[in-house]
């Protein structure tokens, strides 16, 4: 009993482990974007549907984070609360460079009658401090857009 008590705490620790703080490798002829957005209390239960020019990448929960693969580019992103169709109203412009990896940070941001999702570039030292807390979001599919 206590062998196999010892060996589950091994496999858990090591299963947790491995999809947290876990960079991904670049591909050479695509650029590789992080989305994650940390944990907070304001709007915790909305999702956030992520655009690349317009295409559904993933819908980002708190306190989890997704990985795509974009062709390099001129890209603007975009978010909007939910899976609602509005029209997306900021948007966060990226020149995305082959063989590359960007980390892309979603902070909820709430007005008056409006919840939004603001992104800011940080580096991979940040990227890794934060991502311990994190889990993949479930995007269905890989979220890889390539006809772009």
């Amino acid at each position: 009993m206590r062998y196999l008590l010892c060996g589950g705490l091994l496999l858990a620790a090591a299963g947790s482990s491995f999809a947290q703080g876990t960079v991904p490798a670049p591909k050479p002829d695509m650029a590789t974007v992080v989305f994650y957005r940390p944990a907070m209390l304001a709007q915790a239960a909305t999702n956030f549907t992520v655009r690349a020019n317009g295409a559904e990448l993933c819908r980002l929960s708190n306190k989890r984070f997704f990985v795509t693969t974009l062709k390099p580019g001129e890209t603007s992103f975009t978010s909007v609360a939910g899976g609602l169709n509005l029209p997306d109203q900021d948007k966060f412009d990226l020149n995305l460079e082959a063989g590359k990896v960007y980390y892309i940070q979603g902070d909820v941001k709430t007005r008056l009658m409006t919840v939004k999702m603001v992104f800011t570039e940080v580096t991979e030292s940040t990227y890794k401090k934060k991502n311990a807390d994190l889990k993949p979001d479930n995007c269905g599919a890989p979220a890889s857009t390539s006809g772009q």
